[in-house]
Parts: structure tokens; C-alpha cells; sequence
């Protein structure tokens, strides 16, 4: 099936499923057909989709999209970078994405990777993911500015972006604001980011799609009214699928649930939701690290005896293992997990050891030194002078676990038995408990800490 065919039968599809009302708060409608062609060909990432995609796009959720479009382009299967260039993130997709010269840091080895993207800089990164790809295009010429000034504003375009914005006109990979805006400055959404990603693979792919079969929804059913106090999400199976992620979002684009499913489905109980208007999407973790998601259902849940809850209680207990009688854990080990699981739900946020946000090592460093334990701040120095190594087939909970590449930690969560850790995972994310045994975690897992003896 041609590409551009491939397109018009989704866009058809989108709209009969969707109709007018579902992911209005979330998804402009200029942008559904280009969310969902990109969802299909793995383009999208989840850091990216568990957000409000109206709102602006972050530098490191850019190169995350960046990569994934790289990857679609050339089918290479890409290396783990051996550690991070940039002090402050730990994130794969940045690293990869400046060893290839799509980016670079802003300062004193610094990446700064919650800083927003502007447009013009959004047509930079494109064209260098482009040229890293090797596909053929020409860019123009930094002193040709043909294409933006055709817009009012086009004198604002930095000098150093010009040849990439340019080119970027040239290619479609982006348009206008309006007509005859184009502002250059402006943040970009993750919605525009997205479907500039999208076009550019559209525009420069040698084959076809190869798409995966996106879950699809069953329970509930689009516009459904929830009045049960607890009700299950329920969808069809996607080939290669190694794990699932849930995302429900309230009639404001914030999540409000995130949490991950090996099998197809969840139960949401009574304390999750308040009542109101919310979407659901499901994302499947194929095999190759790809994601694809889900056309969003909505639903509204009225149950009468709904617990009150707040956009900002994000639960993420619904994979907490249950312990065993028969399991044994000290004291010092049993405070250690209590302490971890009061902070589920937690935003993940870079570089946070505080309750505020947490990112990975932040999160298990902080966790640790409430309970009179010193470990170091990264992954990189925990796993090189903390605790003693254990192997995989001796953990015991309150060990560390650590995954990545070669000898190279990337991320740690805090092991509890069952096969299960409590961790901060990403971007977009909250501290929840995950599973070691399958998907990503088992397939990077790098080792284990012993911190209490």
C-alpha cells in the first residue's frame, strides 16, 4: 500500500471512529490525521503522548521523536551511547541524538533538556535528523530566503536557521502559522511536532508503511457513561507487543492515570477518578522498542459515590505486587519500600531528589537518605561505588536494579520481590511500580546493588 494511500484510508478511519467530539481538549483537528499516521509507522513516543499535545514540546521530547524518525529512515538498530555527554540528563535519545549531530548542548556541558522548542529550531533538528539519515534532498542555501519571505514575519528567522527553515518550507516537512505567519520564535506544540515528524518520513521513506496493529480500545466504548464504581479497559492484543501503557487524561489534557499492563487490560477503581469527561489511550512497547498507540476513546464517569480526587493525584498502584506471607524482609528493608511506595504517583522530573519530582537516581538516592542510607546522585557513580553487586537470581527486595548497555547504566529503579520495582521512569511519567521480568527492563537489565547488608 502507497504511503499517501495509507493516509487518506487513516484519516477516513480517524474521523469515522472519532467523529468530532473525542480529543478536543487534547488534538487539534488539523493534527489527527498526522497523530495517527504517526502512531502507526512508531514515530511517537510516550513521554510525548502522555502529555497535552497542544502544549509546547521540550527539547528532549523533540529528540526522542528525532530518533524515532532516524531509525524509521535508515533501519539501523542504534547503540546505546556509553554514559551521557550532558550533565544534566541521563535520557538515550539525547545522547544518540548528538553523537549523530542532530543536536547540540547549550552551555558548560549542559543540554538544558526541559527548555522549549521554537519553530525555528524545530526545522534545524529536523534537517540534521535528515542529513545524519543520509536521504536525498537538497538544502538551501543559508542567503536564500525564497520560501520565508513569502510570510510577513520571515525577517525573524535567526540567520543560523534560515537554511533549515527554508528547506523545511520547501520539503512541506512544515507551514505557516496562517497563511502569512510563520513565527520562527514561537514555541512549537508537540501536536505540530509530531506531524512535522510524521511528514518528514511521509516525504523521505523508501518503502511503504510497515505498520504494527494498533491496540484497539473495547471497554470502554467511545461516549460510553461509567456509573459503576470500578469498571476495567480492555483492549485487542497488537503483535510483537511486550508490554502495554494506559494513559487517561481528564477534559483538561492532564493525566491523570498512567500506568503499564502486560496483559490487555486494567481495573480502575473507585479513587482514581473524580467525576467528569476523560480520554483514554493505549500504547503497546512492541519487541524492536517501538511504540504505537491507540485511536483515544472518551467516557464520561459519573459514578454517585465517586471518591474526589484532584488532576493532580496521579495513581500508579495498580501493578503493586502482593507479597506472600511466607516473605521475609528486615525491618531497615520493609521502612526502605514503605518509604518508596508514599511516593507513587510522583512526577518524574529531571534532575529532582525531592518529593517535588524525582528522576530515577534522584528518586532512589532520596528514598535511601530518608532512611539514614548515603548513596551517590547518578546511576552512573551508584553503580560504580555503591552497595555490593548481587546477581539476578539473588535479589531481594531493597536492592537496586539497574538497566542500559554494556557496563553503562542509564536507569535504576528500587527492587520490592515479585519480579516488580517502584522507580521514576521518564518524562511524562510518575513513580510507579513496573515489572523487571519482561519488555525493555528485562531486556536491558545490567546488574543489582546491595545497599543494607
Amino acid at each position: 500500500m502507497k504511503i499517501v494511500q495509507k493516509m487518506i484510508l487513516s484519516a477516513i478511519s480517524l474521523s469515522a471512529v472519532l467523529g468530532t467530539s473525542a480529543f478536543a481538549a487534547d488534538l487539534s483537528d488539523w493534527a489527527i490525521p498526522g497523530y495517527q499516521s504517526a502512531s502507526e509507522a512508531g514515530l511517537v513516543s510516550y513521554s510525548v503522548v502522555s502529555n497535552n499535545l497542544k502544549d509546547s514540546v521540550t527539547r528532549e521530547e523533540f529528540c526522542e521523536l528525532a530518533m524515532n524518525l532516524y531509525k524509521k529512515l535508515t533501519n539501523e538498530d542504534l547503540p546505546v551511547p556509553q554514559g551521557s555527554p550532558f550533565v544534566d540528563t541521563d535520557s538515550v535519545a539525547v545522547a544518540q541524538a548528538y553523537s549523530y549531530g542532530i543536536v547540540q548542548g547549550t552551555d558548560d556541558n549542559k543540554f538544558t533538556p526541559d527548555r522549549l522548542v521554537t519553530r525555528e529550531e524545530m526545522a534545524k533538528m529536523l534537517v540534521s535528523t535528515l542529513t545524519a539519515s543520509e536521504v536525498a534532498f537538497n538544502i538551501a542555501d543559508g542567503a536564500d530566503t525564497a520560501y520565508v519571505s513569502s510570510f510577513d514575519d520571515g525577517n525573524n528567522v535567526s540567520a543560523w536557521a534560515m537554511s533549515s527553515v527554508n528547506t523545511a518550507l520547501n520539503y512541506e516537512l512544515m507551514t505557516g502559522v496562517t497563511d502569512t505567519t510563520l513565527e520562527p520564535l514561537k514555541a512549537t506544540s508537540r501536536e505540530q511536532a509530531i506531524v512535522s515528524i510524521n511528514r518528514s518520513y511521509e516525504k523521505f521513506a523508501s518503502n511503504a508503511y510497515l505498520v504494527s496493529e494498533l491496540p484497539r480500545i473495547i471497554l470502554p466504548e467511545n461516549d460510553a457513561e461509567i456509573t459503576t464504581s470500578s469498571f476495567e479497559v480492555r483492549w485487542t492484543p497488537t503483535d510483537g507487543a511486550v508490554e502495554y501503557q494506559v494513559i487517561v487524561k481528564n477534559s483538561d489534557a492532564d493525566a491523570v492515570l498512567l500506568t503499564s499492563a502486560e496483559d490487555t487490560s486494567v481495573e480502575i477503581s473507585n479513587g482514581v477518578l473524580s467525576k467528569g469527561n476523560y480520554s483514554i489511550i493505549v500504547g503497546a512497547v512492541l519487541g524492536d522498542g517501538s511504540e504505537v498507540y491507540s485511536l483515544p476513546v472518551d467516557f464520561t464517569y459519573s459514578y454517585v459515590n465517586a471518591v474526589p480526587v484532584t488532576s493532580t493525584e496521579i495513581i500508579a498502584d495498580i501493578n503493586k505486587p502482593s507479597y506472600s506471607a511466607s516473605t521475609e524482609i528486615s525491618p531497615a528493608v520493609k521502612s526502605v519500600i514503605d518509604t518508596a511506595e508514599s511516593f507513587l504517583g510522583t512526577p518524574y522530573l529531571w534532575g529532582g531528589t525531592t518529593p517535588k519530582g524525582f528522576d530515577c537516581s534522584g528518586f532512589v538516592q532520596y528514598v535511601y537518605s530518608k532512611n539514614g542510607y548515603s548513596i551517590t546522585r547518578t546511576t552512573y557513580t551508584q553503580w560504580e561505588n555503591d552497595g555490593v553487586r548481587v546477581l539476578r537470581n539473588d535479589l531481594q527486595p531493597g536492592d537496586l536494579v539497574y538497566f542500559g548497555s554494556g557496563n553503562s547504566p542509564s536507569h535504576v529503579g528500587l527492587y520490592v520481590g515479585d519480579g516488580m520495582m517502584i522507580h521514576s521512569p521518564r518524562t511524562g511519567d510518575v513513580v510507579k511500580y513496573s515489572t523487571i521480568e519482561s519488555g525493555y527492563y528485562d531486556n536491558c537489565y545490567l546488574g543489582a546493588l546491595r545497599i543494607i547488608q
